[in-house]
């Protein structure tokens, strides 16, 4: 089952993060699968699908086994979320490391086209609406977007870039992405993202570029007159003018 591969990642994960550690002990697995159960729960119909109950029935145990390893709901829920973030984190990470792909390929490999990346994106956005109310998920969340912006101005250091530069870009690129991703979610034609990247951007385009054509491409969807768009970035000047910039080009 899905939430059984989710937990040898979990337990792969702990792993490698320390090479003298020791194997993971059989609590570790149990505690492991219970958390990737908790996340195919949480894509499946939300948070309020994370119960002990509901645990329990999916991994065929008693409730007990899951109380024994989590104090409670609240545990689950928090250790699902650094679940969450860690797979993104190694998706994200694995994309940016390929020096075999362009700039184009490696921004697509962080959109939720792949079933995967899907998956990853629909429960970090169940979480992204409970860390407004949650001050332990808000801190969570905080760290997964900035670790998010640093990897991708490493990256972009990387190509010879200035540090301000880099910074700067990374995130601008960022701020396209989860808007880009948030859509593309509630967009059943998925697959159609994959050709806008192919067909909208040069063989070989900056990030620049890619950024400015993602702007483009969402300012585009927002409606036919582009006005929604407008709206939503009218407390922002830069952003406002950099908009309508491009929608004149």
């Amino acid at each position: 089952m899905f939430y059984l591969y989710n937990a040898c990642f979990i337990a792969q994960s702990c792993r490698t993060m320390n090479d003298l550690a020791p194997p993971p002990t059989a609590a570790d697995l149990r505690r492991a699968e219970v958390i990737a159960c908790a996340a195919q729960l949480l894509v499946e119909g939300g948070l309020g699908e994370i119960t002990f109950r509901n645990l329990a029935r999916r991994m065929n145990c008693s409730t007990t086994v899951i109380s024994h390893h989590f104090r409670n709901k609240e545990e689950v829920v928090l250790e699902t979320y650094r679940h969450v973030n860690a797979r993104a984190a190694a998706m994200r990470d694995a994309a940016l490391s390929d020096r075999a792909h362009g700039a184009v390929r490696a921004i697509e490999e962080l959109l939720p086209i792949s079933p995967a990346q899907r998956e990853n994106w629909a429960a970090w956005l169940h979480f992204w609406s409970a860390a407004l109310h949650d001050p332990v998920l808000a801190a969570e969340h905080a760290v997964g977007l900035y670790q998010t912006v640093e990897r991708v101005t490493a990256y972009l250091r990387s190509t010879g870039m200035a540090d301000d530069a880099a910074q700067g870009a990374a995130q601008a690129i960022s701020n396209a992405l989860y808007g880009i991703a948030i859509q593309a979610l509630f967009d059943r034609e998925h697959a159609r993202y994959a050709a806008w990247w192919a067909e909208a951007l040069p063989a070989d385009p900056t990030f620049e570029a890619a950024v400015r054509a993602a702007l483009r491409h969402w300012c585009a969807r927002a409606d036919d007159t582009q006005q929604l768009y407008f709206k939503l970035v009218t407390d922002n000047g830069r952003l406002r003018e950099r908009a309508r910039g491009i929608q004149e080009e």
